[in-house]
């Protein structure tokens, strides 16, 4: 699905008056009409308590409108204008056409509904005095919370801080908007409903991940028609990130893992996954695999991707390796954890290798790539992402809620699956895993992290019905990813 800044909702908007196929008194009603019909097929019904807080500007008259739709349904309905009447045209042209609206002076301490139709997307400074005490009015009453359009308080385009509406459910109009996946104000949003008013979209400026395609595989196949990924990853005292990734991969659908392992891991990672063909390597004194360039190139001959970094420790040793396998690389490479690390101080690797690359940073490690704060990488996240990607040609998967996916043609894309779950060592190292084996299984790079980003959210997703989000672990991603 397409996602849209103000400017471009706004001349969508302008261009559907222009072209004389709609008015903005057509586009109030529709957007109300919409609105209702949601409401009364999957949250209100004859007797519901609906309680309105309109502005006095569209987005009020967008609530406006839903009120005499919603009374007329046979809904008690109240409304509140805390700033005064509507002033702007068509809002305060529908006013005069409604009869019989209950009208109030305050926000009640509960009612079945709460709907919030105070400010639009054209919000543009944080809300103070009396304005932020009318929010946490709205945040305090006992009811089910919904916002039009986006909740009030919240800056469309993502960036800003405000006191904003706590929405349980957001109806918006026409297309997505940035600040349902960007912090802070995607925590204000719940689930967020699409209502198409008729409006056609154009331009965008970022999209959002699709669900993959299934992938049949063919009943005359072997291992070798699944590809095979090499992994090198973990270190003395970093198994676990060996194994999560070495099963996510498997897990996922590709025919072989080849893990080089130290020497001093080997016992603890066979054990875990018998599936997976052992390299073993030594040991240095800092914990990081003894891996030369003669087998590395040997063993890179027969697979079909690579995946480095996971839990290979911050050694200059496990430097040198993530420097060596970019300098000589000849298959698509997932670069993770450790192996970013590695980078940051000396960026112009990514230049070097002449294969695709998938980094996957967390915010953490995303500032150690740009050198900022990691506040700045949150303000601004599909920004950095996209110039480290474009700037380096390589793609960025930059982890967090609602994950980003960079492209070096200047896409970005946004992840809608995933829970706070996922939030516990151990779940980007599945991720790598699931992303180093779509490339395996030979998407293309783009595709694969993509794919991979929305199966490791929807796995979490589904593991809901089976663990609570906060006993979820990396574990429980792959057990699901079996049934997916």
């Amino acid at each position: 699905m397409k996602i849209l800044t103000v400017e471009q909702i706004k001349a969508a908007e302008q261009d559907a008056v222009a072209s004389g196929v709609l008015s903005f008194y057509d586009l109030m009603e529709r957007a109300a009409d919409k609105a209702a019909q949601y409401l009364l097929e999957n949250v209100v019904g004859e007797g519901t308590e609906v309680f309105i807080v309109c502005g006095n500007g569209n987005n009020g008259g967008d609530g406006l409108v839903l009120a005499d739709k919603l009374k007329n349904a046979g809904c008690a309905v109240s409304v509140f204008f805390p700033f005064g009447k509507p002033e702007t045209s068509p809002a305060k042209d529908y006013l005069n056409l409604c009869d019989d609206l209950w009208i109030v002076e305050d926000i009640p301490e509960k009612s079945d509904v709460i709907i919030d139709a105070l400010f639009g997307i054209g919000l543009n400074r944080p809300l103070v005095d009396y304005a932020a005490r009318v929010i946490e009015r709205m945040n305090a009453c006992k009811a089910k919370k919904i916002a039009l359009d986006i909740p009030s308080g919240c800056f469309a385009d993502g960036r800003g801080e405000s006191p904003a509406f706590m929405a349980e459910l957001t109806l918006t109009f026409i297309a997505l908007k940035p600040c349902f996946f960007l912090p802070p104000f995607n925590e204000n949003c719940g689930k967020i409903e699409v209502l198409d008013i008729g409006v056609a979209v154009s331009e965008h400026a970022y999209l959002t991940i699709d669900r993959p395609e299934n992938r049949p595989r063919p009943k005359n196949s072997h291992k070798g028609t699944f590809g095979t990924v090499l992994t090198l990853t973990g270190s003395y005292g970093m198994c676990g990130a060996s194994v999560l990734s070495a099963k996510a991969a498997l897990v996922s659908g590709v025919g072989m893992v080849k893990s080089f392992v130290p020497d001093k891991n080997y016992a603890a990672f066979t054990s875990s996954i018998p599936e997976a063909v052992v390299i073993p390597t030594e040991t240095f004194s800092s914990g990081a695999m003894a891996v030369y360039g003669s087998q590395i190139q040997n063993e890179m001959a027969s697979a079909d991707s690579i995946l480095i970094g996971c839990g290979i420790g911050s050694s200059n040793e496990a430097k040198n390796l993530v420097k060596a396998i970019l300098e000589i690389a000849n298959k698509p490479m997932v670069l993770d954890a450790d192996g970013i690390n590695a980078v940051a101080g000396n960026i112009e690797l990514l230049r070097k290798t002449k294969t695709s690359v998938i980094l996957t940073p967390h915010p953490g490690e995303m500032a150690r790539l740009c050198q900022v704060p990691i506040g700045q990488i949150e303000q601004n996240r599909p920004g950095f992402a996209k110039r480290i990607a474009v700037t380096y040609g390589k793609i960025v998967v930059l982890k967090g809620a609602n994950t980003i996916v960079a492209a070096p043609d200047g896409k970005v894309f946004f992840n809608r699956t995933g829970n706070p779950g996922l939030a516990t060592g151990g779940s980007g190292d599945v991720l790598a895993g699931i992303i180093a084996a779509r490339l395996a299984l030979g998407e293309s790079p783009v595709e694969a992290a993509k794919n991979g980003v929305w199966i490791h959210g929807f796995a979490a997703d589904n593991a809901l019905s089976k663990y609570s989000m906060s006993g979820l672990t990396p574990s429980d991603i792959i057990t699901e990813l079996k049934t997916l």
